[in-house]
């Protein structure tokens, strides 16, 4: 049965569920204007907990984790996505009748065991969606990444394209940029280790506009700016600011018993900056 608001009563019927719709509008509210469609079924879940304990079924949480997957690939940051479900948990709480008028507190007890198991699997299953996704955008752009690299190092391809492609990267190819490859002096246990270690030093230090760091065939390729690359660049502001020794040092740091070798190309404008190894700053 249902009361005068179409919620479900003790027997779990549902009829009109526009409360749900007000439950699920309030949630994306209280979580940052996460949009509603996230939530799927999940509203349904939990009252079917509540009222008679039933627990999800596998299709039911697949739902769920295609829902996580939407979710980063809609930008959604992952706390807003967690938050939604919890306050979609905590309103609709709030607004199942039978438990206000339960004086049984075994009834209260066994619905808020089944409720809570649904947002503990929903939210775990939620958030496995999102990294699966994650991690499957990382690698279509680090693909993307090594593509542009060697593209523009072979300097043959279409230049229109090329500035089209270079643009989610932050790279701006009307100006005059440098190309930089570091080679450890043997094979590295984590290369993720090392770019993203390379990634933070050098947009600390160079900005994060126009600069890409990439892997090549087992190489560290940086192409930055030439201007904020080199000594009295705006950024650089001396020695230290020297785009191969800004890089040999920090690698140096990060894996001291694997001598690197740097080597940065000529300054070139467009898609044809070569990596030649014009300097070998600190070679061991």
């Amino acid at each position: 049965m249902t009361d005068s608001a179409g919620r479900p009563g003790p027997a779990g019927r549902r009829g009109d569920e526009t409360w749900l719709t007000e439950v699920a509008r309030e949630a994306a509210a209280d979580a940052g204007g996460a949009p509603v469609e996230l939530l799927g079924d999940y509203l349904r879940l939990l009252t079917d907990a509540a009222v008679t304990g039933r627990r999800p079924r596998r299709g039911e949480l697949d739902a769920v984790e295609v829902l996580g997957r939407r979710a980063a690939e809609q930008g959604v940051s992952a706390g807003r996505a967690v938050r939604l479900y919890l306050s979609a948990a905590r309103l609709l709480w709030r607004q199942l009748p039978h438990l206000d008028r339960s004086a049984e507190s075994e009834t209260v007890r066994a619905a808020a065991d089944a409720v809570l198991h649904v947002v503990d699997t929903a939210v775990a299953t939620l958030a496995e969606g999102y990294a699966a996704a994650r991690r499957d955008l990382v690698r279509r752009e680090e693909a993307l990444r090594r593509e542009l690299v060697d593209d523009l190092l072979r300097g043959d391809s279409d230049l229109g394209g090329l500035v089209e492609r270079a643009e989610p990267f932050g790279l701006d190819l009307a100006r005059v940029h440098q190309v930089a490859l570091a080679a450890p002096g043997r094979r590295l246990p984590d290369t993720e280790a090392a770019i993203s270690t390379l990634e933070r030093v050098v947009f600390d230090r160079l900005g994060d506009r126009d600069v890409l760091v990439a892997t090549k065939e087992g190489l560290l390729v940086v192409i930055a700016p030439a201007d904020a690359a080199t000594p009295g660049g705006a950024r650089g502001g001396g020695p230290s600011g020297d785009l191969g020794t800004l890089m040999h040092g920090e690698l140096d740091r990060l894996v001291r018993d694997r001598p690197w070798q740097v080597a940065v190309g000529r300054r070139t404008r467009g898609s044809t900056a070569s990596p030649g190894p014009t300097r070998r700053p600190g070679r061991r």
